[in-house]
């Protein structure tokens, strides 16, 4: 047989194939099609790796980065990032004060860490017992008092007997895994993790995340960096997987025994750098595209992951905005946020709010593209959009394309979802969804995800 003819035979087959597939599996189209990308469209400056892009969200992103390519310096569009579980994999934060309580690095007195622990959102918790299902093994309400009197009475054990937390200590407790060893300090991480749970779904975000800083108090810029870089370090190399922190029976203390594994709480233990995010930024910046990260936890934090040139985000420091504690005259974290009128608490509203505030006016318009994988993203995502008939805070020009990391989540963000899904295989895409493997920690090339323990795939709650 001539090799014109072969070929000839071979593409019939091959179109064939995916003619056949596409009608099994509506994202088998894509994903064939896909195969031709470059030779279907034409691409001018820096383009993204195709890496493990669902093919129409790759498709879509790489189309918004061509009509918005400038070289003009002094009107440039932006992008906006939401950090955790969008432009990596798992919380940064999480993993950093699990490191930070594995290690015992504190930089407070018992009396500094009380105080830290009883406030948030610049005023001191309220006692109310917390909501369902945050009770002790015995049925009983906990709040944040009880589990204070607890968790203080762990640190000065830990204040009296371990000189890395304190060097006038009497050394009773030699090293780490010493302290580790105790019941104090069983006690004392399975109640902050309890606590800080319970404070979210009781008080919400505001308080839960403003409390959650208190735990740096002490530390200045440059050494909260260097603590991030550990436990970002030794985070990314760990295995990824739920893991859950009981506290002893022989010390139940005031709040009195709790199970966080009997409540669902775990703790998402591993952190994974995800390739094409990395790579989007730095392709937008190549083809003038201002990229800022807006995160819900403090802008130190993931400042350290962001940009440091190790990970390859580069990231200005300048552009991530996130959470913030005053510092005091020794320049060290107080327990302590800035005034909410000058800078809100940037969660949910208040993310954008601050891009309303701070970009909008600088760039004299809002972001070209959005990019987030939870509630707290949801309203960044539709008020300078007005997507799902949100209404507007500005009016600019909407942001034009909303890419959501797929965590199968409800409410607003899974109706976002579903548009997203309605406009699966459309020319032009307001919303695209990018699916990932909560296993491995990486993207898969599919709109759907790969929930962690699951064996298959999931497109929307």
């Amino acid at each position: 047989m001539k090799k014109s003819k072969f070929k000839l035979l071979f593409s019939s087959i091959v179109l064939s194939l995916v003619l056949l597939l596409s009608v099994a599996n509506p994202f088998a189209l894509a994903i064939a099609s896909d195969t031709n990308r470059s030779s279907a469209i034409t691409y001018h400056g820096q383009v993204l790796d195709s890496g493990k892009w669902a093919p129409n969200t790759y498709k879509a992103i790489n189309n918004l980065i061509q009509e918005n390519r400038t070289h003009n310096s002094k009107r440039k569009p932006y992008a906006v990032f939401d950090w955790d579980n969008t432009s990596i994999f798992q919380d940064t934060t999480d993993n950093v004060l699990n490191y930070q309580i594995n290690n015992l690095k504190y930089k407070m007195t018992p009396e500094q860490f009380e105080y830290s622990f009883t406030h948030g959102d610049n005023k001191p918790i309220p006692q109310e017992n917390f909501v369902e299902p945050y009770k002790n093994v015995n049925g009983q309400s906990v709040n944040i008092y009880k589990l204070s009197i607890d968790v203080v009475s762990d640190y000065k054990y830990f204040w009296a007997h371990y000189k890395g937390l304190n060097p006038n200590a009497d050394g009773t407790l030699s090293d780490i895994a010493a302290v580790q060893a105790t019941d104090q300090f069983k006690d004392f991480k399975a109640k902050i993790w309890f606590a800080y749970s319970a404070l979210i779904d009781t008080f919400g975000e505001d308080v839960a995340y403003t409390w959650q800083l208190n735990m740096f108090v002490g530390y200045t810029p440059d050494e909260l960096i260097q603590l991030c870089n550990e436990g970002i370090a030794y985070y990314l190399a760990e295995k990824i997987q739920n893991v859950y922190f009981d506290s002893p029976a022989t010390l139940p203390g005031i709040a009195g025994e709790v199970k966080n594994s009997v409540i669902g709480n775990y703790f998402t233990q591993g952190l994974r750098i995800i390739p094409e995010m990395s790579n989007l930024m730095n392709t937008l910046r190549k083809n003038g595209i201002d990229v800022y990260i807006s995160t819900a936890a403090m802008d130190t934090v993931v400042r350290s992951f962001a940009s440091n040139p190790l990970y390859g985000y580069n990231v200005p420091e300048a552009n991530v905005l996130g959470l913030r504690l005053k510092v005091d005259n020794a320049g060290r974290y107080k327990a302590e946020i800035p005034d909410k009128k000058d800078y809100a608490i940037n969660v949910k509203h208040g993310k954008a709010y601050n891009i309303n505030k701070y970009l909008v006016p600088k760039y004299r318009a809002n972001p070209i593209l959005i990019c987030g994988d939870s509630s707290g993203d949801y309203e960044m995502m539709t008020e300078l959009s007005g997507f799902n008939n949100v209404k507007m805070i500005n009016d600019k020009e909407p942001v034009k394309m909303v890419l959501i990391s797929n965590r199968i989540k409800g409410e607003g963000l899974g109706e976002l979802s579903k548009i997203a899904v309605s406009q699966l295989g459309t020319p032009n895409p307001s919303i695209v969804l990018q699916g990932r493997n909560e296993n491995t920690g990486l993207w898969i090339p599919d709109e759907r995800t790969l929930r962690l323990g699951k064996t298959s795939l999931q497109l929307t709650k």
